[in-house]
Formats: C-alpha cells, structure tokens, sequence
C-alpha cells in the first residue's frame, strides 16, 4: 500500500510538481527550504533547477550581505540570479559594489564573451544589470551608506570626468544623502529638515523625495550604462 501511494506521489507531472515548487519557494524561507528539497532525490534537485522556480524563490531570510557566504558558481545564489531572479540580482549587484573578488571574477572569467555588446544575454550574469537592479531595489538604509562604493562603480564603468560631466556624481550624492538624513531623523525623531554641522557639506537635497533621487540615477544609469542588447 505504500509504494503504491509513493508510486502516485512520484508519477505526478512535471507541471505539477513546478507549481508546488513555486508557490513553497516562494516562503519567507524559501531559499533554504528549495536547497533541503534539491538534496531529497534526483527527481526533486532536476525540478529545483527548472528557472521558473528560481527566479521566485525568496531570500527574504538572508540580509543582503550574506552574499558571501555563497561564493560557489553553482550556489544558489548565482543560479537564481541566472535565471533573473531580483533578489538575487540585488545581492550580487551589492557585493560587486563592495568589491567581493569571487562574483566579479566569475563575470569577467566565465561570463566575459557575454558582456560584450549584442551578444546573448540568456542566463548570463552581466554586471550593468545586475548593480542597476541593486540601486533600484535596494532597502534606503543600505543605499544611504553605498556612496562611495557608487561612486567608485561610476568611475570604473564611465571614467571620473564623464560621471562628473553627466551628472551621476550628483544624482549619487543626493540620493544616498537623503536616505542618510532620513535615517538620522527617523532613528532621532526628528522631522526631514537639513542637518547642520557636519552633514552642512551634504548637497542640498530637491525635491524632497527618496523616490525621486533613486529615479535620477536610473535614468542616467540607463543613458550612460546601456544593457547589452541580444543579436
């Protein structure tokens, strides 16, 4: 009686079997209940592969500093973000800000023929891509302290005179100063006022909206540092 009960559990249909993977990995817990899941058998870790199912599985449980903690190129961090999962893109655009060797090598060692322009973008790991989906998505208290790493990014991808001439620099600065400010205020119950002293330097921040210095970026990001269009 049982195996014939686990012969009707085995003989459901992959699309089946996918939509149950979707809708559990989708789970706050998500990540780590599909890595126990792919362990269970061959049929099981085949389906954890499938992209649909990466692409919405949740990290919700990691901070996205946990990037290394993944330093494999089959982790499943790096599958997920193959498969264009956000998630995952955002994590791995933060570590290439932070300079984590491990991820930029695989991009610029394996995934290098890719980057090039109009070549094929199926699955690939492509930095432009994957930093603009960081800044896009990212919590404002993490944008808040990446200046630097920003600024550093612009001038590795546009050349220092060319972030200056097109704005960037200061598209960067306003946005991460006011998630800054706005940070300082809310931990200090503190109405969005400019601050003084110290922070008097901080570009003066207008309009008065994260949302909208965040947009700014993008839209130079999307000017400057065009995705690689497929043939």
């Amino acid at each position: 009686m049982i195996m014939k009960k686990t012969a009707k559990f085995y003989g459901l249909s992959n699309e089946i079997w996918r939509f149950i993977f979707t809708l559990l990995v989708t789970s706050d817990s998500g990540a780590t209940d599909l890595a126990c899941l792919s362990a269970t058998c061959r049929k099981f870790h085949k389906l954890s592969r499938n992209p649909k199912v990466l692409k919405a599985v949740s990290f919700e449980e990691f901070d996205i500093d946990e990037y290394i903690e993944h330093h494999h190129v089959k982790d499943l961090l790096c599958l997920c973000a193959r498969a264009g999962n956000p998630a995952a893109e955002s994590m791995l655009g933060k570590a290439l800000l932070c300079n984590d060797a491990f991820f930029w090598g695989i991009i610029l060692e394996y995934d290098l023929p890719r980057i090039a322009p109009h070549a094929l973008l199926s699955g690939q790991l492509r930095f432009q891509g994957l930093v603009r989906r960081y800044i896009r998505d990212a919590a404002d208290e993490d944008i808040a302290v990446m200046r630097v790493p920003l600024f550093t990014y612009m001038v590795f991808v546009l050349g220092f005179d060319m972030a200056e001439y097109c704005g960037m620099f200061l598209a960067v600065a306003n946005m991460c100063s006011f998630y800054l400010e706005e940070g300082f205020n809310v931990e200090h119950g503190i109405p969005m006022a400019p601050l003084r002293g110290l922070y008097m330097a901080l570009p003066q921040l207008t309009p008065p909206s994260g949302e909208a210095h965040r947009a700014r970026v993008l839209e130079i990001y999307d000017e400057m540092i065009p995705l690689p269009s497929p043939k």
